[in-house]
């Protein structure tokens, strides 16, 4: 493509040898020459190879992140060539639903014959497969009178998944979980609890035959036993619960699914008995009233109705507060109104439903960003039966004048349900996932 950047000079090159001309002045017709140069310049300068030179390379780390990771993407720009390109713009293409945090998808220089360069910035991941569209280039040549532009498909990474796996989490560590749970009873397992008298038909490999070596009489070792944990994980998706810190990042709900997605995994593989809530939303398979609810009784079907509800939980809101819709109630006064007049969003008071389903002596994994007040009176009413309850809250403040009032708010409630007696993991958007839930799982089943 040819820019007629020069055109102007036409006009002083002609009016400088018309003056010239008129007044018999050499050196006037002589200055013409300086504008005929420009203009013969961008006449006969040809336009930059771009299309078949340039070569790009696409990395991006992590290959498969986590909700919330951010994702660094890498562009390895190249030009195979046998001359320079003197301006060598780009834009990548990079997929409408992500958002860029740090850094920028465009940039350019000079690149010399056979040389390269690099730019990085980075995405913030979320749920669902991405697919990146070709670079766009564009090459001028040194005057910028000529330019060409030209779409490169780069090579390496041209799509990634953000998903969450089992595989994505550290279970080695989770010590806490491991097997059963450990009794105040004597009986059949691997930890020694006492050594009692020997009565007729204890088996014979759970003989002292120590003691017998030392004494002649027989005793019976008896081991803790090991009962199965029943352990209840509950997902906030009440409307509080989706919001975000911008419109790219992960909702709060959207960030509780997955780490509960990944607690199940792991809960249910290493033999606990697990029960699923969804606060705020209907049951995706049986379509009954909030919360969603997958009991640990569903047998084979656990597994495909748990996950039903994991994605609808990550996707789908409830009906906002009636409030929210009055155009003469003032937004700012909204949240904590609904907070304290709304009715739980389970079908009930008081959280009634949730309590009703939660089994008695059942440990409570929470998943929920505490956006508002009714999630501590929920873990009091939780521990008030009787329940431990760790709390995983991810953070979805915004970094604005107004987020900060925010946090302080959230701040207090975490404090308020950490009186309670419950345990509080507060995961931070730089702590990765499997970390946090590391932390849960270390703390939170006893």
């Amino acid at each position: 493509m040819r820019i007629t950047r020069f055109r102007v000079m036409r006009a002083y090159a002609m009016i400088l040898v018309a003056a010239g001309i008129a007044t018999t002045t050499v050196s006037l017709i002589l200055a013409a020459v300086v504008p005929l140069v420009f203009v013969l310049q961008g006449a006969i300068a040809r336009s930059p190879p771009v299309e078949s030179v340039v070569r790009i390379r696409r990395e991006i780390t992590p290959e498969t992140p986590l909700p919330g990771q951010p994702v660094e993407v890498t562009l390895t720009i190249e030009n195979a060539g046998e001359t320079a390109i003197p301006d060598l713009r780009f834009v990548d293409g990079v997929p409408d639903e992500l958002g860029v945090t740090d850094g920028s998808p465009r940039g350019g220089r000079a690149l010399a014959s056979g040389g390269q360069f690099t730019r990085t910035y980075t995405l913030a991941a979320d749920r669902g497969t991405y697919a990146f569209d070709d670079v766009t280039v564009r090459g001028r040549n040194a005057t910028g009178t000529r330019l060409a532009d030209a779409t490169v498909r780069a090579t390496g990474t041209t799509e990634f998944e953000c998903r969450v796996t089992v595989e994505d989490i550290p279970v080695q560590q989770t010590t806490a979980y491991a097997g059963q749970l450990a009794t105040n009873t004597g009986g059949a397992g691997i930890e020694f609890f006492a050594t009692r008298e020997y009565r007729p038909g204890d088996p014979v490999k759970r003989i002292d035959w120590k003691q017998y070596a030392k004494t002649g009489e027989l005793a019976t070792v008896d081991f803790r036993e090991q009962h199965a944990a029943h352990i209840v994980v509950l997902i906030d998706s009440r409307q509080p619960a989706h919001t975000a810190a911008d419109q790219t990042a992960p909702t709060g709900a959207t960030l509780s699914a997955y780490a509960a997605t990944l607690a199940l995994d792991v809960l249910v593989d290493e033999g606990h008995h697990v029960s699923l809530g969804a606060l705020g939303i209907a049951d995706p398979t049986t379509d009954t009233d909030p919360p969603a609810w997958v009991s640990s009784d569903e047998g084979k079907s656990f597994v495909s109705h748990a996950t039903a509800v994991c994605n609808a939980a990550a996707t789908t809101a409830s009906a906002p507060d009636e409030r929210a819709a009055d155009p003469n109630t003032s937004t700012a006064a909204q949240p904590s109104t609904a907070t304290q007049q709304s009715p739980a969003v389970d079908g009930g008071v008081d959280w009634h439903r949730v309590r009703s389903l939660v089994p008695t002596s059942a440990e409570v994994v929470l998943c929920t960003p505490g956006t508002d007040d009714r999630i501590v009176d929920l873990v009091e009413s939780l521990r008030g039966d009787g329940h431990d309850v760790t709390m995983l809250s991810p953070q979805t403040v915004p970094e604005t004048v107004g987020g900060r009032t925010v946090a302080l708010e959230r701040a207090v409630r975490l404090d308020q349900v950490r009186l309670l007696g419950a345990t509080v993991i507060d995961w931070n958007d730089n702590e990765q996932l499997p970390v946090a839930l590391a932390r849960v799982l270390k703390t939170g089943v006893r």
